[in-house]
Order: C-alpha cells, then structure tokens, then sequence
C-alpha cells in the first residue's frame, strides 16, 4: 500500500480533522483513546491481514512506530 494512501485512509479511520504524517504522535491526536487502539487494529488486519496485540500499543507512539510494527515492507513511496 502506498504510504499517502494508508495515510489517508487511517487519518479516515481515526476520524481526525489534522493530516497525518509518519511523524504524527498518535497520543498526542485529540480523537486519539481506547477505541481508537481498536479501530486502528481493525484497520490493519483488514488491510495487511495482521493482527496486532494491544500490549503493542505501549510501544507505538507515532504513524512511524505503526507503520514498522505492520511491516515497512508492506508499504511503498
């Protein structure tokens, strides 16, 4: 997937007003709470089928830090 487009479509997901980029603090989002965590694992077993643990989430803070837990190699320029 693209990175614009996943970009695009988690900001869609997470119903967020600001554009996200890979340095965006995930945290720091105002929308940003428990059910965003589930929206958000819903999201990418439904787009890169891989299901991602909560206990992962102590370790994500940023667009990025998602990004390298779904895999870098699933996402293109």
């Amino acid at each position: 997937m693209k990175t614009s487009v996943f970009l695009e479509k988690l900001q869609e997901e997470l119903e967020e007003d600001e554009t996200l980029t890979p340095e965006t603090n995930l945290k720091s989002l105002e929308s940003y709470d428990s059910i965003s965590l589930l929206t958000i694992i819903a999201f990418v077993d439904e787009n890169f089928s891989k299901k991602i643990e909560t206990k992962h989430f102590k370790d994500i803070e940023t667009v990025s830090d998602l990004m390298n837990v779904i895999g870098i190699e699933n996402f293109e320029a």
